[in-house]
């Protein structure tokens, strides 16, 4: 199982990767994970807002998953953390919702050290509602992180690549998974064998 207590498997390099750029106060203001659907983009994203909002006193034990700041984001509700929704007819990721982003964005925190605005499928998003984003890339809040999600890397802008750190995600190795359903999840080893 993992060194450290993010509650995400089988990508440790990119855990560490952003453990290091908090560490070393180097942290970026846009990442962009990229990896194949239901990779583990939404979850490594949500613990990273509760790694940079954490209220736990050590911040090498960040997340600790048991503060009010870390249920509210695991839970969806915290004022900080913020995510955008493609639209359910089109799957489509409007303009409009990314500029509620950008608005929301350049607000001082509420409650925590950081807003942070998550963006699923940003690769479903058409050019013109990517370029409504750039403004804020461009002149990033010192108090804000954007984290973009995507499949692909084909229909995201360059202009937005150069501005975000790319990190790719690969699928989690089957004994990892088998290992998280039995120990985390307490199936048999046959069941988790076969899901797996």
């Amino acid at each position: 199982m993992a060194a450290h207590n993010w509650p995400v498997y089988g990508h440790d390099g990119a855990v560490d990767f952003l453990v290091r750029g908090m560490t070393n106060g180097r942290l970026r203001h846009a990442y962009l994970i990229v990896g194949a659907p239901s990779s583990g983009k939404r979850t490594l994203a949500r613990a990273f807002a509760s790694a940079l909002n954490c209220e736990y006193a050590d911040p090498a034990y960040r997340p600790c998953g048991e503060c009010r700041t870390c249920r509210l984001i695991a839970a969806g509700n915290h004022p900080d953390v913020m995510t955008t929704e493609t639209d359910p007819t089109t799957g489509v990721l409007k303009i409009e919702a990314i500029r509620g982003i950008t608005l929301r964005i350049a607000m001082k925190p509420y409650q925590s050290r950081m807003r942070v605005a998550i963006l699923p499928d940003f690769d479903h998003a058409q050019p013109r509602a990517q370029d409504a984003l750039l403004k804020t890339l461009e002149e990033p809040p010192d108090y804000a992180v954007l984290v973009l999600l995507a499949t692909s890397l084909e229909s995201i802008l360059p202009t937005i690549l150069s501005r975000s750190q790319i990190i790719q995600l690969r699928p989690a190795p089957a004994a990892i998974v088998r290992d998280v359903l039995v120990e985390r999840l307490g199936l048999e080893s046959v069941d988790a064998d076969s899901i797996s």
